[in-house]
């Protein structure tokens, strides 16, 4: 059994680490993974031998909260709260002690030396209590042998405080003491911990902000419409086959088909994609989307954890506290760090006394040494920037199912590509078509159409989409499995489909070798053939440029296809791919996938059906297209939820920036402490470069929100970019629905004329809708957008 848990209370990587630890030891877990960023705890357990309470006991045994992930709604500012709190308690009670031990210095009036220590000696003892969970936290991590960050701050801050407490015993009762004391060091080392504590905590927080915005994308309700009325629910309400009224300004927040209206809906939260899109009868949509303009009646097909935009949400959590190679690597650094920092503050100690036979520079070397060293910043560089990583990626429409995917995908330099419903859109498209002028071309669409709507054959609907919808009676009609269809239309015969449905007089007179990797579908009557259909698998608008874009950075891109190998060659060529694999079976693709793994390449595998399961799975990184099936979906190791190949650039992109982010985080974690703890144990000393508590303390929290804000540096860039997409989002957008695009060459000259126009920013032709949206600044005469179109050979049906 999987169960997430929360556990709240842990300081640094050693905490994380100790769990992990601790729990792995016991008998009936299977797997465990703590992650010290986003405070989950993934755990997998034999149900026979543990039960879900033992875990949480087990884990509150070591000083942690344990609480069970719920779907309540959790507060994450209450840490920070507490945080803040504690840091100005005991900043009331920190200034006068720094002023009783700064005064004489600074020739200030001060108290009688034996008073002054014993009013620091109350002052310190607030502070410390104030910030006892540091103490009670490093005696349990000790007594479990376990230690962390609260065993060093502990050491260091209790030490200080002991020696004090002796030293000012020693004062009273008349013996010759030295001048110093450090309560102030063991007062302030405890303050300035908390104060970088609570401010890591807010920026923890931001790195959470991503998916706490997904989140907020589903609404608490919604309307629904029952007999015609229209009733506000809870979200939790909506079931499968609900109809849901949607208005401009809503998220969607189911997935379903939309049975009434037509909208501009903004896919730019799931796909990335910032142009709004035209919808209307028939088309799916998406939960997360958002509706700009118009109105829409959907049904529901998914709903609750089954919609997209909750499953995005769940692989963007798990991603984030997963954990890759490289973290795995610095958390058993950091699991040794604490035990040899302690050792080497003990060498220190000795070294001094044995070199001076000083005992207050021996022990301040000591507690600096103890006070400086920082196992956060190792175990927080990973993670902040796995976090942040996860969510750039989410936002372009790429899921990283894991930290191990997001770290590996940037080692890509040979991408293995399905061809149906990845390079193609996976449905066949009329493509071309002949009217050999016999009939009328609006007459002969709606027969075709009549006849098509009485047909279950899977071309059926592209034909329909082809010629539009027909209200015209069909009488006599049958169906010859596997050739077409036959029918009466106004006392005449017709028919439709393969060439062997056609009658044995009817001539074809056309050369039919232009077509040879299309699929045919013929038109005729008894005596004439009337119009001929070529319908293929169109190529998806961008896959050309995404292909060539990962050529152009060195990558070896590869086709598969079960295909016969004329249709493979011509989708080959259109998209510029000179190596491909055609009639292979599911099989056949995992063994190609062997191949180039042999050869030395890093092989991602890019599909999107049951027979790419095993490629996915046997490549060194599986992405599947999150259009395709569930099979593919769960053998990949990234999610391309948008379906373009371009996701697949973003990947590599979004890898390299956050791979980039995490050497330079370890980098800083590890120089820091090999640089500061000599200088903390008084190897400068002969330079007068010499640390104070105080000082000791500031720097390593300084460490800490350095990670932390380097990985926030790369998510602010990033928001910039989105904040501009959602600025032109707030621009004008047209959508022109024309009647006669019928290829890509179509789509490219709409295109081109439109972009041309005065005023035009952007342009989105799809060749599916048959529509072209105008992302524009300032007005465009519609009399100039029909007209340019026009010119182009084009029929202009609508202007929205």
């Amino acid at each position: 059994m999987k169960k997430r848990f929360i556990v709240n209370g842990m300081s640094c990587a050693n905490c994380s680490a100790g769990i992990e630890k601790y729990l792995s030891s016991l008998s009936g877990i299977n797997q465990v993974s703590v992650s010290l960023l986003s405070k989950q705890m993934d755990v997998d357990f034999d149900e026979q031998i543990l039960t879900e309470q033992m875990i949480i006991r087990s884990v509150e045994k070591l000083g942690y909260n344990v609480e069970q992930d719920s779907k309540k709604k959790q507060n994450k500012y209450l840490l920070s709260h507490q945080l803040k709190k504690r840091f100005f308690l005991s900043l009331i009670a920190l200034i006068p002690l720094m002023y009783l031990c700064l005064g004489n210095a600074l020739g200030l009036p001060a108290l009688e030396k034996n008073l002054n220590f014993i009013f620091q000696f109350v002052l310190a003892l607030i502070v410390l209590i104030l910030n006892r969970k540091f103490f009670i936290g490093g005696i349990r991590a000790v007594l479990n042998k376990m230690p962390n960050m609260d065993t060093l701050v502990t050491l260091g801050s209790a030490s200080a405080f002991i020696y004090s407490v002796v030293m000012t015993i020693l004062s009273i009762t008349g013996k010759k003491v030295v001048h110093h004391v450090f309560f102030d060091g063991s007062a302030m080392v405890l303050v300035i911990i908390t104060l970088g504590k609570w401010i890591e905590e807010l920026s923890k927080i931001k790195t959470g902000d991503a998916v706490e915005k997904l989140s907020k994308m589903i609404p608490d309700t919604a309307v629904i419409m029952i007999d015609g009325q229209e009733k506000t629910v809870a979200i939790a309400e909506i079931k499968v086959g609900s109809h849901m009224l949607l208005r401009a300004g809503d998220y969607v927040p189911v997935d379903g088909v939309i049975v009434e209206g037509r909208a501009s809906v903004d896919k730019s939260a799931i796909t990335g994609e910032s142009m709004p899109e035209q919808l209307s009868l028939g088309d799916n949509i998406t939960s997360g989307s958002v509706i700009k303009s118009g109105y829409l009646i959907v049904q529901a097909q998914s709903v609750g954890a089954d919609t997209l935009l909750s499953k995005i949400i769940d692989i963007v959590k798990t991603a984030g506290a997963s954990k890759g190679p490289v973290q795995k690597m610095a958390d058993k650094v950091a699991g040794v760090f604490v035990p040899i920092v302690i050792l080497i503050s003990v060498i220190t100690f000795v070294t001094w006394i044995v070199l001076l036979a000083d005992l207050y520079k021996a022990f301040n070397f000591a507690l600096c040494v103890l006070v400086i060293s920082c196992p956060c910043s190792l175990g927080l560089a990973t993670p902040v920037a796995v976090m942040i990583g996860t969510a750039n990626g989410a936002r372009k429409g790429v899921l990283f199912k894991d930290a191990s995917g997001l770290q590996s995908a940037q080692r890509i330099d040979c991408v293995l590509l399905d061809k149906t419903a990845t390079i193609t859109v996976g449905a066949p498209k009329v493509v071309d078509y002949k009217n050999f002028g016999i009939i009328d071309e609006k007459e002969g669409f709606s027969i075709i159409s009549a006849l098509e709507q009485k047909s279950v054959h899977p071309l059926a609907q592209s034909i329909i989409d082809f010629c539009g919808a027909s209200c015209v009676s069909v009488q006599e009609f049958k169906s010859d499995h596997g050739h077409g269809v036959v029918g009466e239309v106004y006392g005449e015969k017709y028919y439709l489909g393969k060439r062997e449905i056609l009658p044995k007089n009817v001539q074809i007179n056309v050369d039919l070798s232009q077509y040879n990797d299309k699929t045919l579908v013929f038109f005729a009557n008894d005596d004439d053939l009337l119009m001929l259909f070529a319908l293929s698998d169109t190529i998806k608008e961008d896959s050309a440029m995404a292909i060539k874009n990962l050529q152009d950075m060195g990558i070896k891109t590869i086709m598969l296809t079960g295909d016969n190998y004329d249709t493979a060659n011509n989708i080959a060529n259109q998209v510029g791919i000179s190596e491909f694999y055609a009639n292979v079976l599911p099989n056949e693709k995992f063994d190609i996938v062997q191949q180039y793994k042999e050869k030395g390449y890093f092989v991602a595998m890019v599909g999107d059906g049951i027979n790419d399961g095993p490629a996915l799975k046997g490549a060194d990184l599986g992405i599947a297209i999150g259009t395709g099936t569930d099979v593919a979906i769960d053998s990949a190791d990234v999610i391309l939820a948008n379906g373009s190949l371009n996701g697949v650039l973003s990947a590599i992109k979004t890898s390299k920036k956050t791979n980039k982010i995490i050497k330079e985080n370890l980098f800083w974690a590890l120089f820091y402490n090999c640089l500061c703890i000599p200088i903390a144990a008084g190897a400068l000393s002969f330079a007068n470069v010499v640390l104070t508590p105080i000082i000791a303390s500031i720097m390593m929290s300084c460490s800490s929100l350095f990670v932390v804000g380097n990985a926030l540096r790369s998510s602010e860039k990033t928001l910039k970019k989105s904040d501009k997409k959602a600025e032109k989002s707030k621009q004008i957008f047209t959508t022109i629905q024309i009647e006669n695009m019928t290829c890509n060459h179509c789509v490219k000259k709409v295109g081109e004329a439109l972009f041309n126009l005065s005023g035009v920013k952007d342009v989105k032709v799809s060749l599916t809708k048959k529509t072209a949206t105008l992302y524009r600044e300032q007005d465009v005469a519609v009399d100039d957008i029909k007209n340019i179109i026009e010119q182009k050979g084009f029929k202009v049906k609508n202007i929205i």
